[in-house]
């Protein structure tokens, strides 16, 4: 199938290739001056010849090929190196999380943790409540976590005076303290 394109690949390239050839030797005139047809059966077809990839090189892996995993690999070898990874193994456990040096930006991490309440639940009031201003202000941002550490940075979430967070669920744009959440859950 592959070479049968391939084939065909050629065939096209070099019907492309004589028409425009022929085209642009053959002087166009008002007499119909005819262009010959081009004989596909003489077209010789080239044979590409693909080596087979050795399994002596290095810097190639061979680790989807089953026999060549199968010659050096057991069951047995598999286990023993399950049995020292898993001796190896150390669970971190999850710290406070430390500020940023030299720096008074709000930590919208240690902000989702102590948050407990679902995107969307209305906490705060707010009393200008634009689709448009919202829209147009989180697109000035980077980031919906650059958006929420300026929103924290300047009175939020008691206060919007940007007009981020006009559902006033604490969480500015389209922030999500999900995943964060669930991070320390696991």
């Amino acid at each position: 199938m592959v070479s049968n394109l391939l084939s065909l690949n050629r065939v096209w390239h070099y019907l492309v290739f004589h028409f425009f050839l022929v085209s642009a030797c053959v002087p166009n005139n008002d007499f119909g001056t005819e262009i010959p047809p081009v004989d596909v059966d003489t077209i010789v077809e080239e044979v590409a010849v693909v080596s087979k990839p050795t399994l002596d090189n290095p810097g190639l892996s061979d680790e989807n090929d089953f026999e060549a995993v199968a010659e050096r690999q057991t069951i047995e070898s598999d286990a023993e190196r399950l049995k020292q990874n898993q001796e190896v193994y150390t669970l971190v456990k999850p710290t406070n999380i430390p500020r940023r040096p030299g720096t008074n930006i709000p930590n919208v991490v240690e902000y989702a943790l102590i948050t407990n309440n679902p995107v969307g639940t209305t906490i705060y009031e707010r009393r200008f409540k634009s689709q448009a201003r919202f829209e147009r202000n989180c697109n000035r941002y980077v980031s919906d976590s650059s958006a929420q550490e300026a929103f924290l940075g300047s009175g939020g979430p008691e206060k919007d005076q940007f007009g981020i967070d006009p559902d006033g669920d604490g969480f500015a744009c389209r922030w999500d303290p999900g995943p964060f959440r669930r991070a320390v859950r696991n």
